[in-house]
């Protein structure tokens, strides 16, 4: 057995992205509604990429949160486990600005923290299966709550444990507990993915390869770190250590980005059928391809406004391979 599909867990939302670029978010003259959530932009990156996709979450039930469920069902998500719920689908106001995009959140609380036990009761967890979330999903109960109990539930069933930090301290009361509750999830975790900033965080170095090694050693799983224009580190403590640049595109919006490429890397892991016991036998070369695909894939989404609607087919992510010379 090895891994068929991805289950991603947490927020669906609407990005109101800004038209303008380097703008502060109060001087921005106009927006563009775009669906986002990172947990469901990676399931529509995922179905872009031809593998099987599903979404488990919550969303409002109004205008936003039925056009976030018909767009992701337009994309091929599997949304069984999607929910609608009294609350209201949270917001986000985004200004895009070089480097790392700035949000503003309205949230209180959204739709997205009413997962309950009942809502993922049925959801199937097995061998081919991967769940994957974020740090966002364990602010708040009760999704915090079923969240801990269906990473339990999938560690017991073989499924992959996937992990993306992607902190958002205005989710947080006490940045203390946000920490924590990486920590804790990080060591449960298969495949961690953080960026540069998060890196720090984590281990309060100062030294990016410093502090890699210094996550490495507390994470039972491969770790992915992504560094913008520097490119992705994957990193093991058995010694891997894997390094591909950044391919060198305009960029129209990043807001994307970390979603595109970690969708990307369970895609791969996917179609090879590279389950949990599986990547921890993946060879760097076989590290080397997946990164530059998914590189591929995140310099695709950064050209394109918006997140979810810009996430790279298959198709799309080997002709730019192909074009840069890197099949």
């Amino acid at each position: 057995m090895g891994l068929r599909r991805v289950i991603a867990l947490g927020e669906a939302l609407i990005d109101f992205s800004a038209l303008e670029d380097n703008v502060p978010l109060r001087e921005v003259a106009g927006f563009a509604r775009n669906p986002g959530g990172a947990p469901a932009n990676v399931a529509v990156g995922v179905a872009r990429m031809g593998v099987a996709s599903q979404f488990v979450g919550c969303v409002g039930d109004d205008p936003f949160g039925h056009y976030l469920i018909e767009v992701m069902r337009v994309y091929g998500v599997d949304g069984t486990h999607t929910h609608t719920v009294a609350e209201q689908t949270s917001l986000a106001f985004v200004a895009r600005n070089e480097g790392d995009p700035d949000f503003f959140f309205v949230r209180h609380p959204g739709a997205d923290v009413m997962l309950l036990d009942e809502h993922v009761a049925e959801l199937a967890l097995d061998e081919e299966a991967c769940l994957h979330f974020g740090t966002n999903s364990l602010a708040e109960d009760p999704i915090a709550s079923t969240l801990r109990r269906l990473v339990t539930r999938a560690r017991e069933a073989g499924a992959l444990v996937s992990f993306d930090v992607n902190l958002r301290p205005v989710f947080w009361r006490d940045l203390r507990a946000a920490l924590a509750a990486a920590r804790e999830m990080m060591a449960q975790a298969d495949l961690l993915k953080v960026n540069r900033a998060e890196l720090l965080w984590l281990t309060g170095e100062q030294d990016v390869e410093r502090a890699l090694s210094a996550l490495v050693a507390q994470v039972p799983g491969t770790v992915l770190c992504t560094l913008g224009e520097g490119g992705v580190w994957a990193r093991r403590a058995d010694g891997l250590d894997v390094r591909v640049t950044a391919n060198r595109v305009a960029c129209v919006d990043a807001t994307g980005a970390g979603d595109s490429l970690i969708a990307a890397v369970l895609s791969v892991l996917a179609r090879r059928g590279v389950g949990r016991t599986g990547l921890g036998e993946l060879s760097r070369g076989e590290w080397e391809e997946v990164l530059r695909f998914a590189s591929a894939a995140a310099a695709i989404n950064i050209g394109r406004l918006g997140a979810m609607n810009a996430m790279a087919t298959y198709a799309e992510t080997e002709a730019f391979l192909q074009a840069a010379g890197k099949p």
